[in-house]
């Protein structure tokens, strides 16, 4: 996996203030630093994916607690929330009450990369994790985090619009399941799978739609966005389509460029793909016509972006089977911050120039 270069930032140990220093100091010299190597100690470097989902739940219990020195950061360690940069503890990590039983998790070995999605309460009100930790020698190097606040607090852009929670307290079971090794596709070809399918959405016409399985499902935020039953008296729109529909009959022509697109974690064994993305709307297609006929209008007026963190299983066909993202509605042309990942080319990106990195 190609690795990116870790933009600069003065790191996590530097920057916790007087009194998270001096708890690291007195713990230091104990021998059992969470900051660096213990003193004394030699630890493998080696971390399965057993161990990489150990870590990610030692990083939500230290979140919840709103002491960094309780989770096994590497000193100069990153943390990102939403795209900006913060020190510890900041953000999420005063306000986050609560962590629910919902877990989905990417582990990558090989990359010393875990990805997962868990949901939280924050002062009261919902709200969606998706983080991103890079580990080496078991130690938390990077820490990226989108947080998708799910509660009436947020107001304006698209990411006010209301949802509802159907992920319940455990994933779909096609995520957890484990592909017969002849089933099994290669880090490549997974890559290459879910890279079409950000290539068919970016200002779709319904030509290439990607290879969705029959049982495609995707949530978003939470909530099913595919396949949903359609009100009487309604007509039916996207969230009413499957997969394959919904993309053959050339919806989604206002996301105009996906760019940023990194694979961060391939678990092999599970056809799970961790990926994030940028997903650009310039508000010049007003309104387009689908290959039924239709006429679709584009509502939203001025330019904005998603920047998402994404889950997609693929089955032992090949097939896009189950989607899952936490969205979170940015700035325009909005980049994430990172640049680590497998990077995967914008067509429209190139086009236009845009500079992702």
């Amino acid at each position: 996996m190609k690795r990116g270069k870790l933009l600069p930032g003065p790191g996590i140990a530097g920057r916790i203030g007087a009194s998270w220093l001096g708890a690291w100091l007195c713990v230091s010299l104990l021998g059992l630093s969470t900051f660096g190597t213990p003193a004394g100690a030699a630890e493998s470097a080696s971390c399965d994916g057993a161990c990489l989902q150990q870590l990610a739940e030692q990083y939500l219990a230290a979140m919840v607690s709103h002491d960094p020195s309780r989770a096994p950061f590497a000193r100069g360690a990153r943390y990102t929330e939403n795209g900006v940069e913060l020190t510890l503890p900041d953000g999420l990590w005063r306000t986050v009450g609560s962590i629910g039983a919902y877990r989905l998790f990417v582990t990558d070995p090989r990359e010393g990369s875990v990805g997962f999605f868990a949901k939280a309460r924050e002062n009261g009100a919902p709200v969606l994790l998706a983080t991103r930790l890079k580990v080496v020698d078991r130690r938390i190097t990077e820490i990226e985090s989108i947080a998708s606040r799910l509660g009436a607090t947020i107001g304006g852009g698209p990411s006010a619009q209301p949802r509802v929670d159907q992920l319940g307290d455990r994933p779909r079971p096609q995520f957890l399941a484990t592909l017969p090794p002849r089933e099994r596709r290669t880090r490549k070809q997974l890559i290459a799978i879910v890279n079409s399918y950000y290539t068919g959405i970016e200002s779709n016409r319904g030509d290439k739609p990607p290879p969705f399985a029959d049982d495609c499902l995707r949530l978003e935020n939470g909530t099913q966005t595919t396949s949903r039953p359609v009100r009487p008296g309604a007509e039916p729109g996207p969230l009413n389509y499957s997969c394959k529909e919904a993309f053959g009959l050339g919806y989604y022509r206002e996301d105009t460029r996906i760019r940023n697109r990194r694979v961060l974690a391939v678990d092999v064994e599970h056809g799970l793909v961790y990926a994030a993305v940028g997903m650009d709307h310039d508000a010049t297609v007003r309104s387009y016509q689908l290959k039924d006929g239709r006429t679709v209008t584009v509502r939203n007026t001025g330019p904005w972006t998603w920047a998402a963190h994404e889950i997609f299983q693929i089955n032992g066909d090949g097939k896009l089977s189950q989607i899952e993202a936490v969205l979170l509605s940015v700035p325009y042309g909005m980049r994430p911050g990172w640049s680590t990942g497998v990077h995967l080319p914008s067509p429209q990106a190139i086009r236009d120039g845009f500079k992702e990195y």
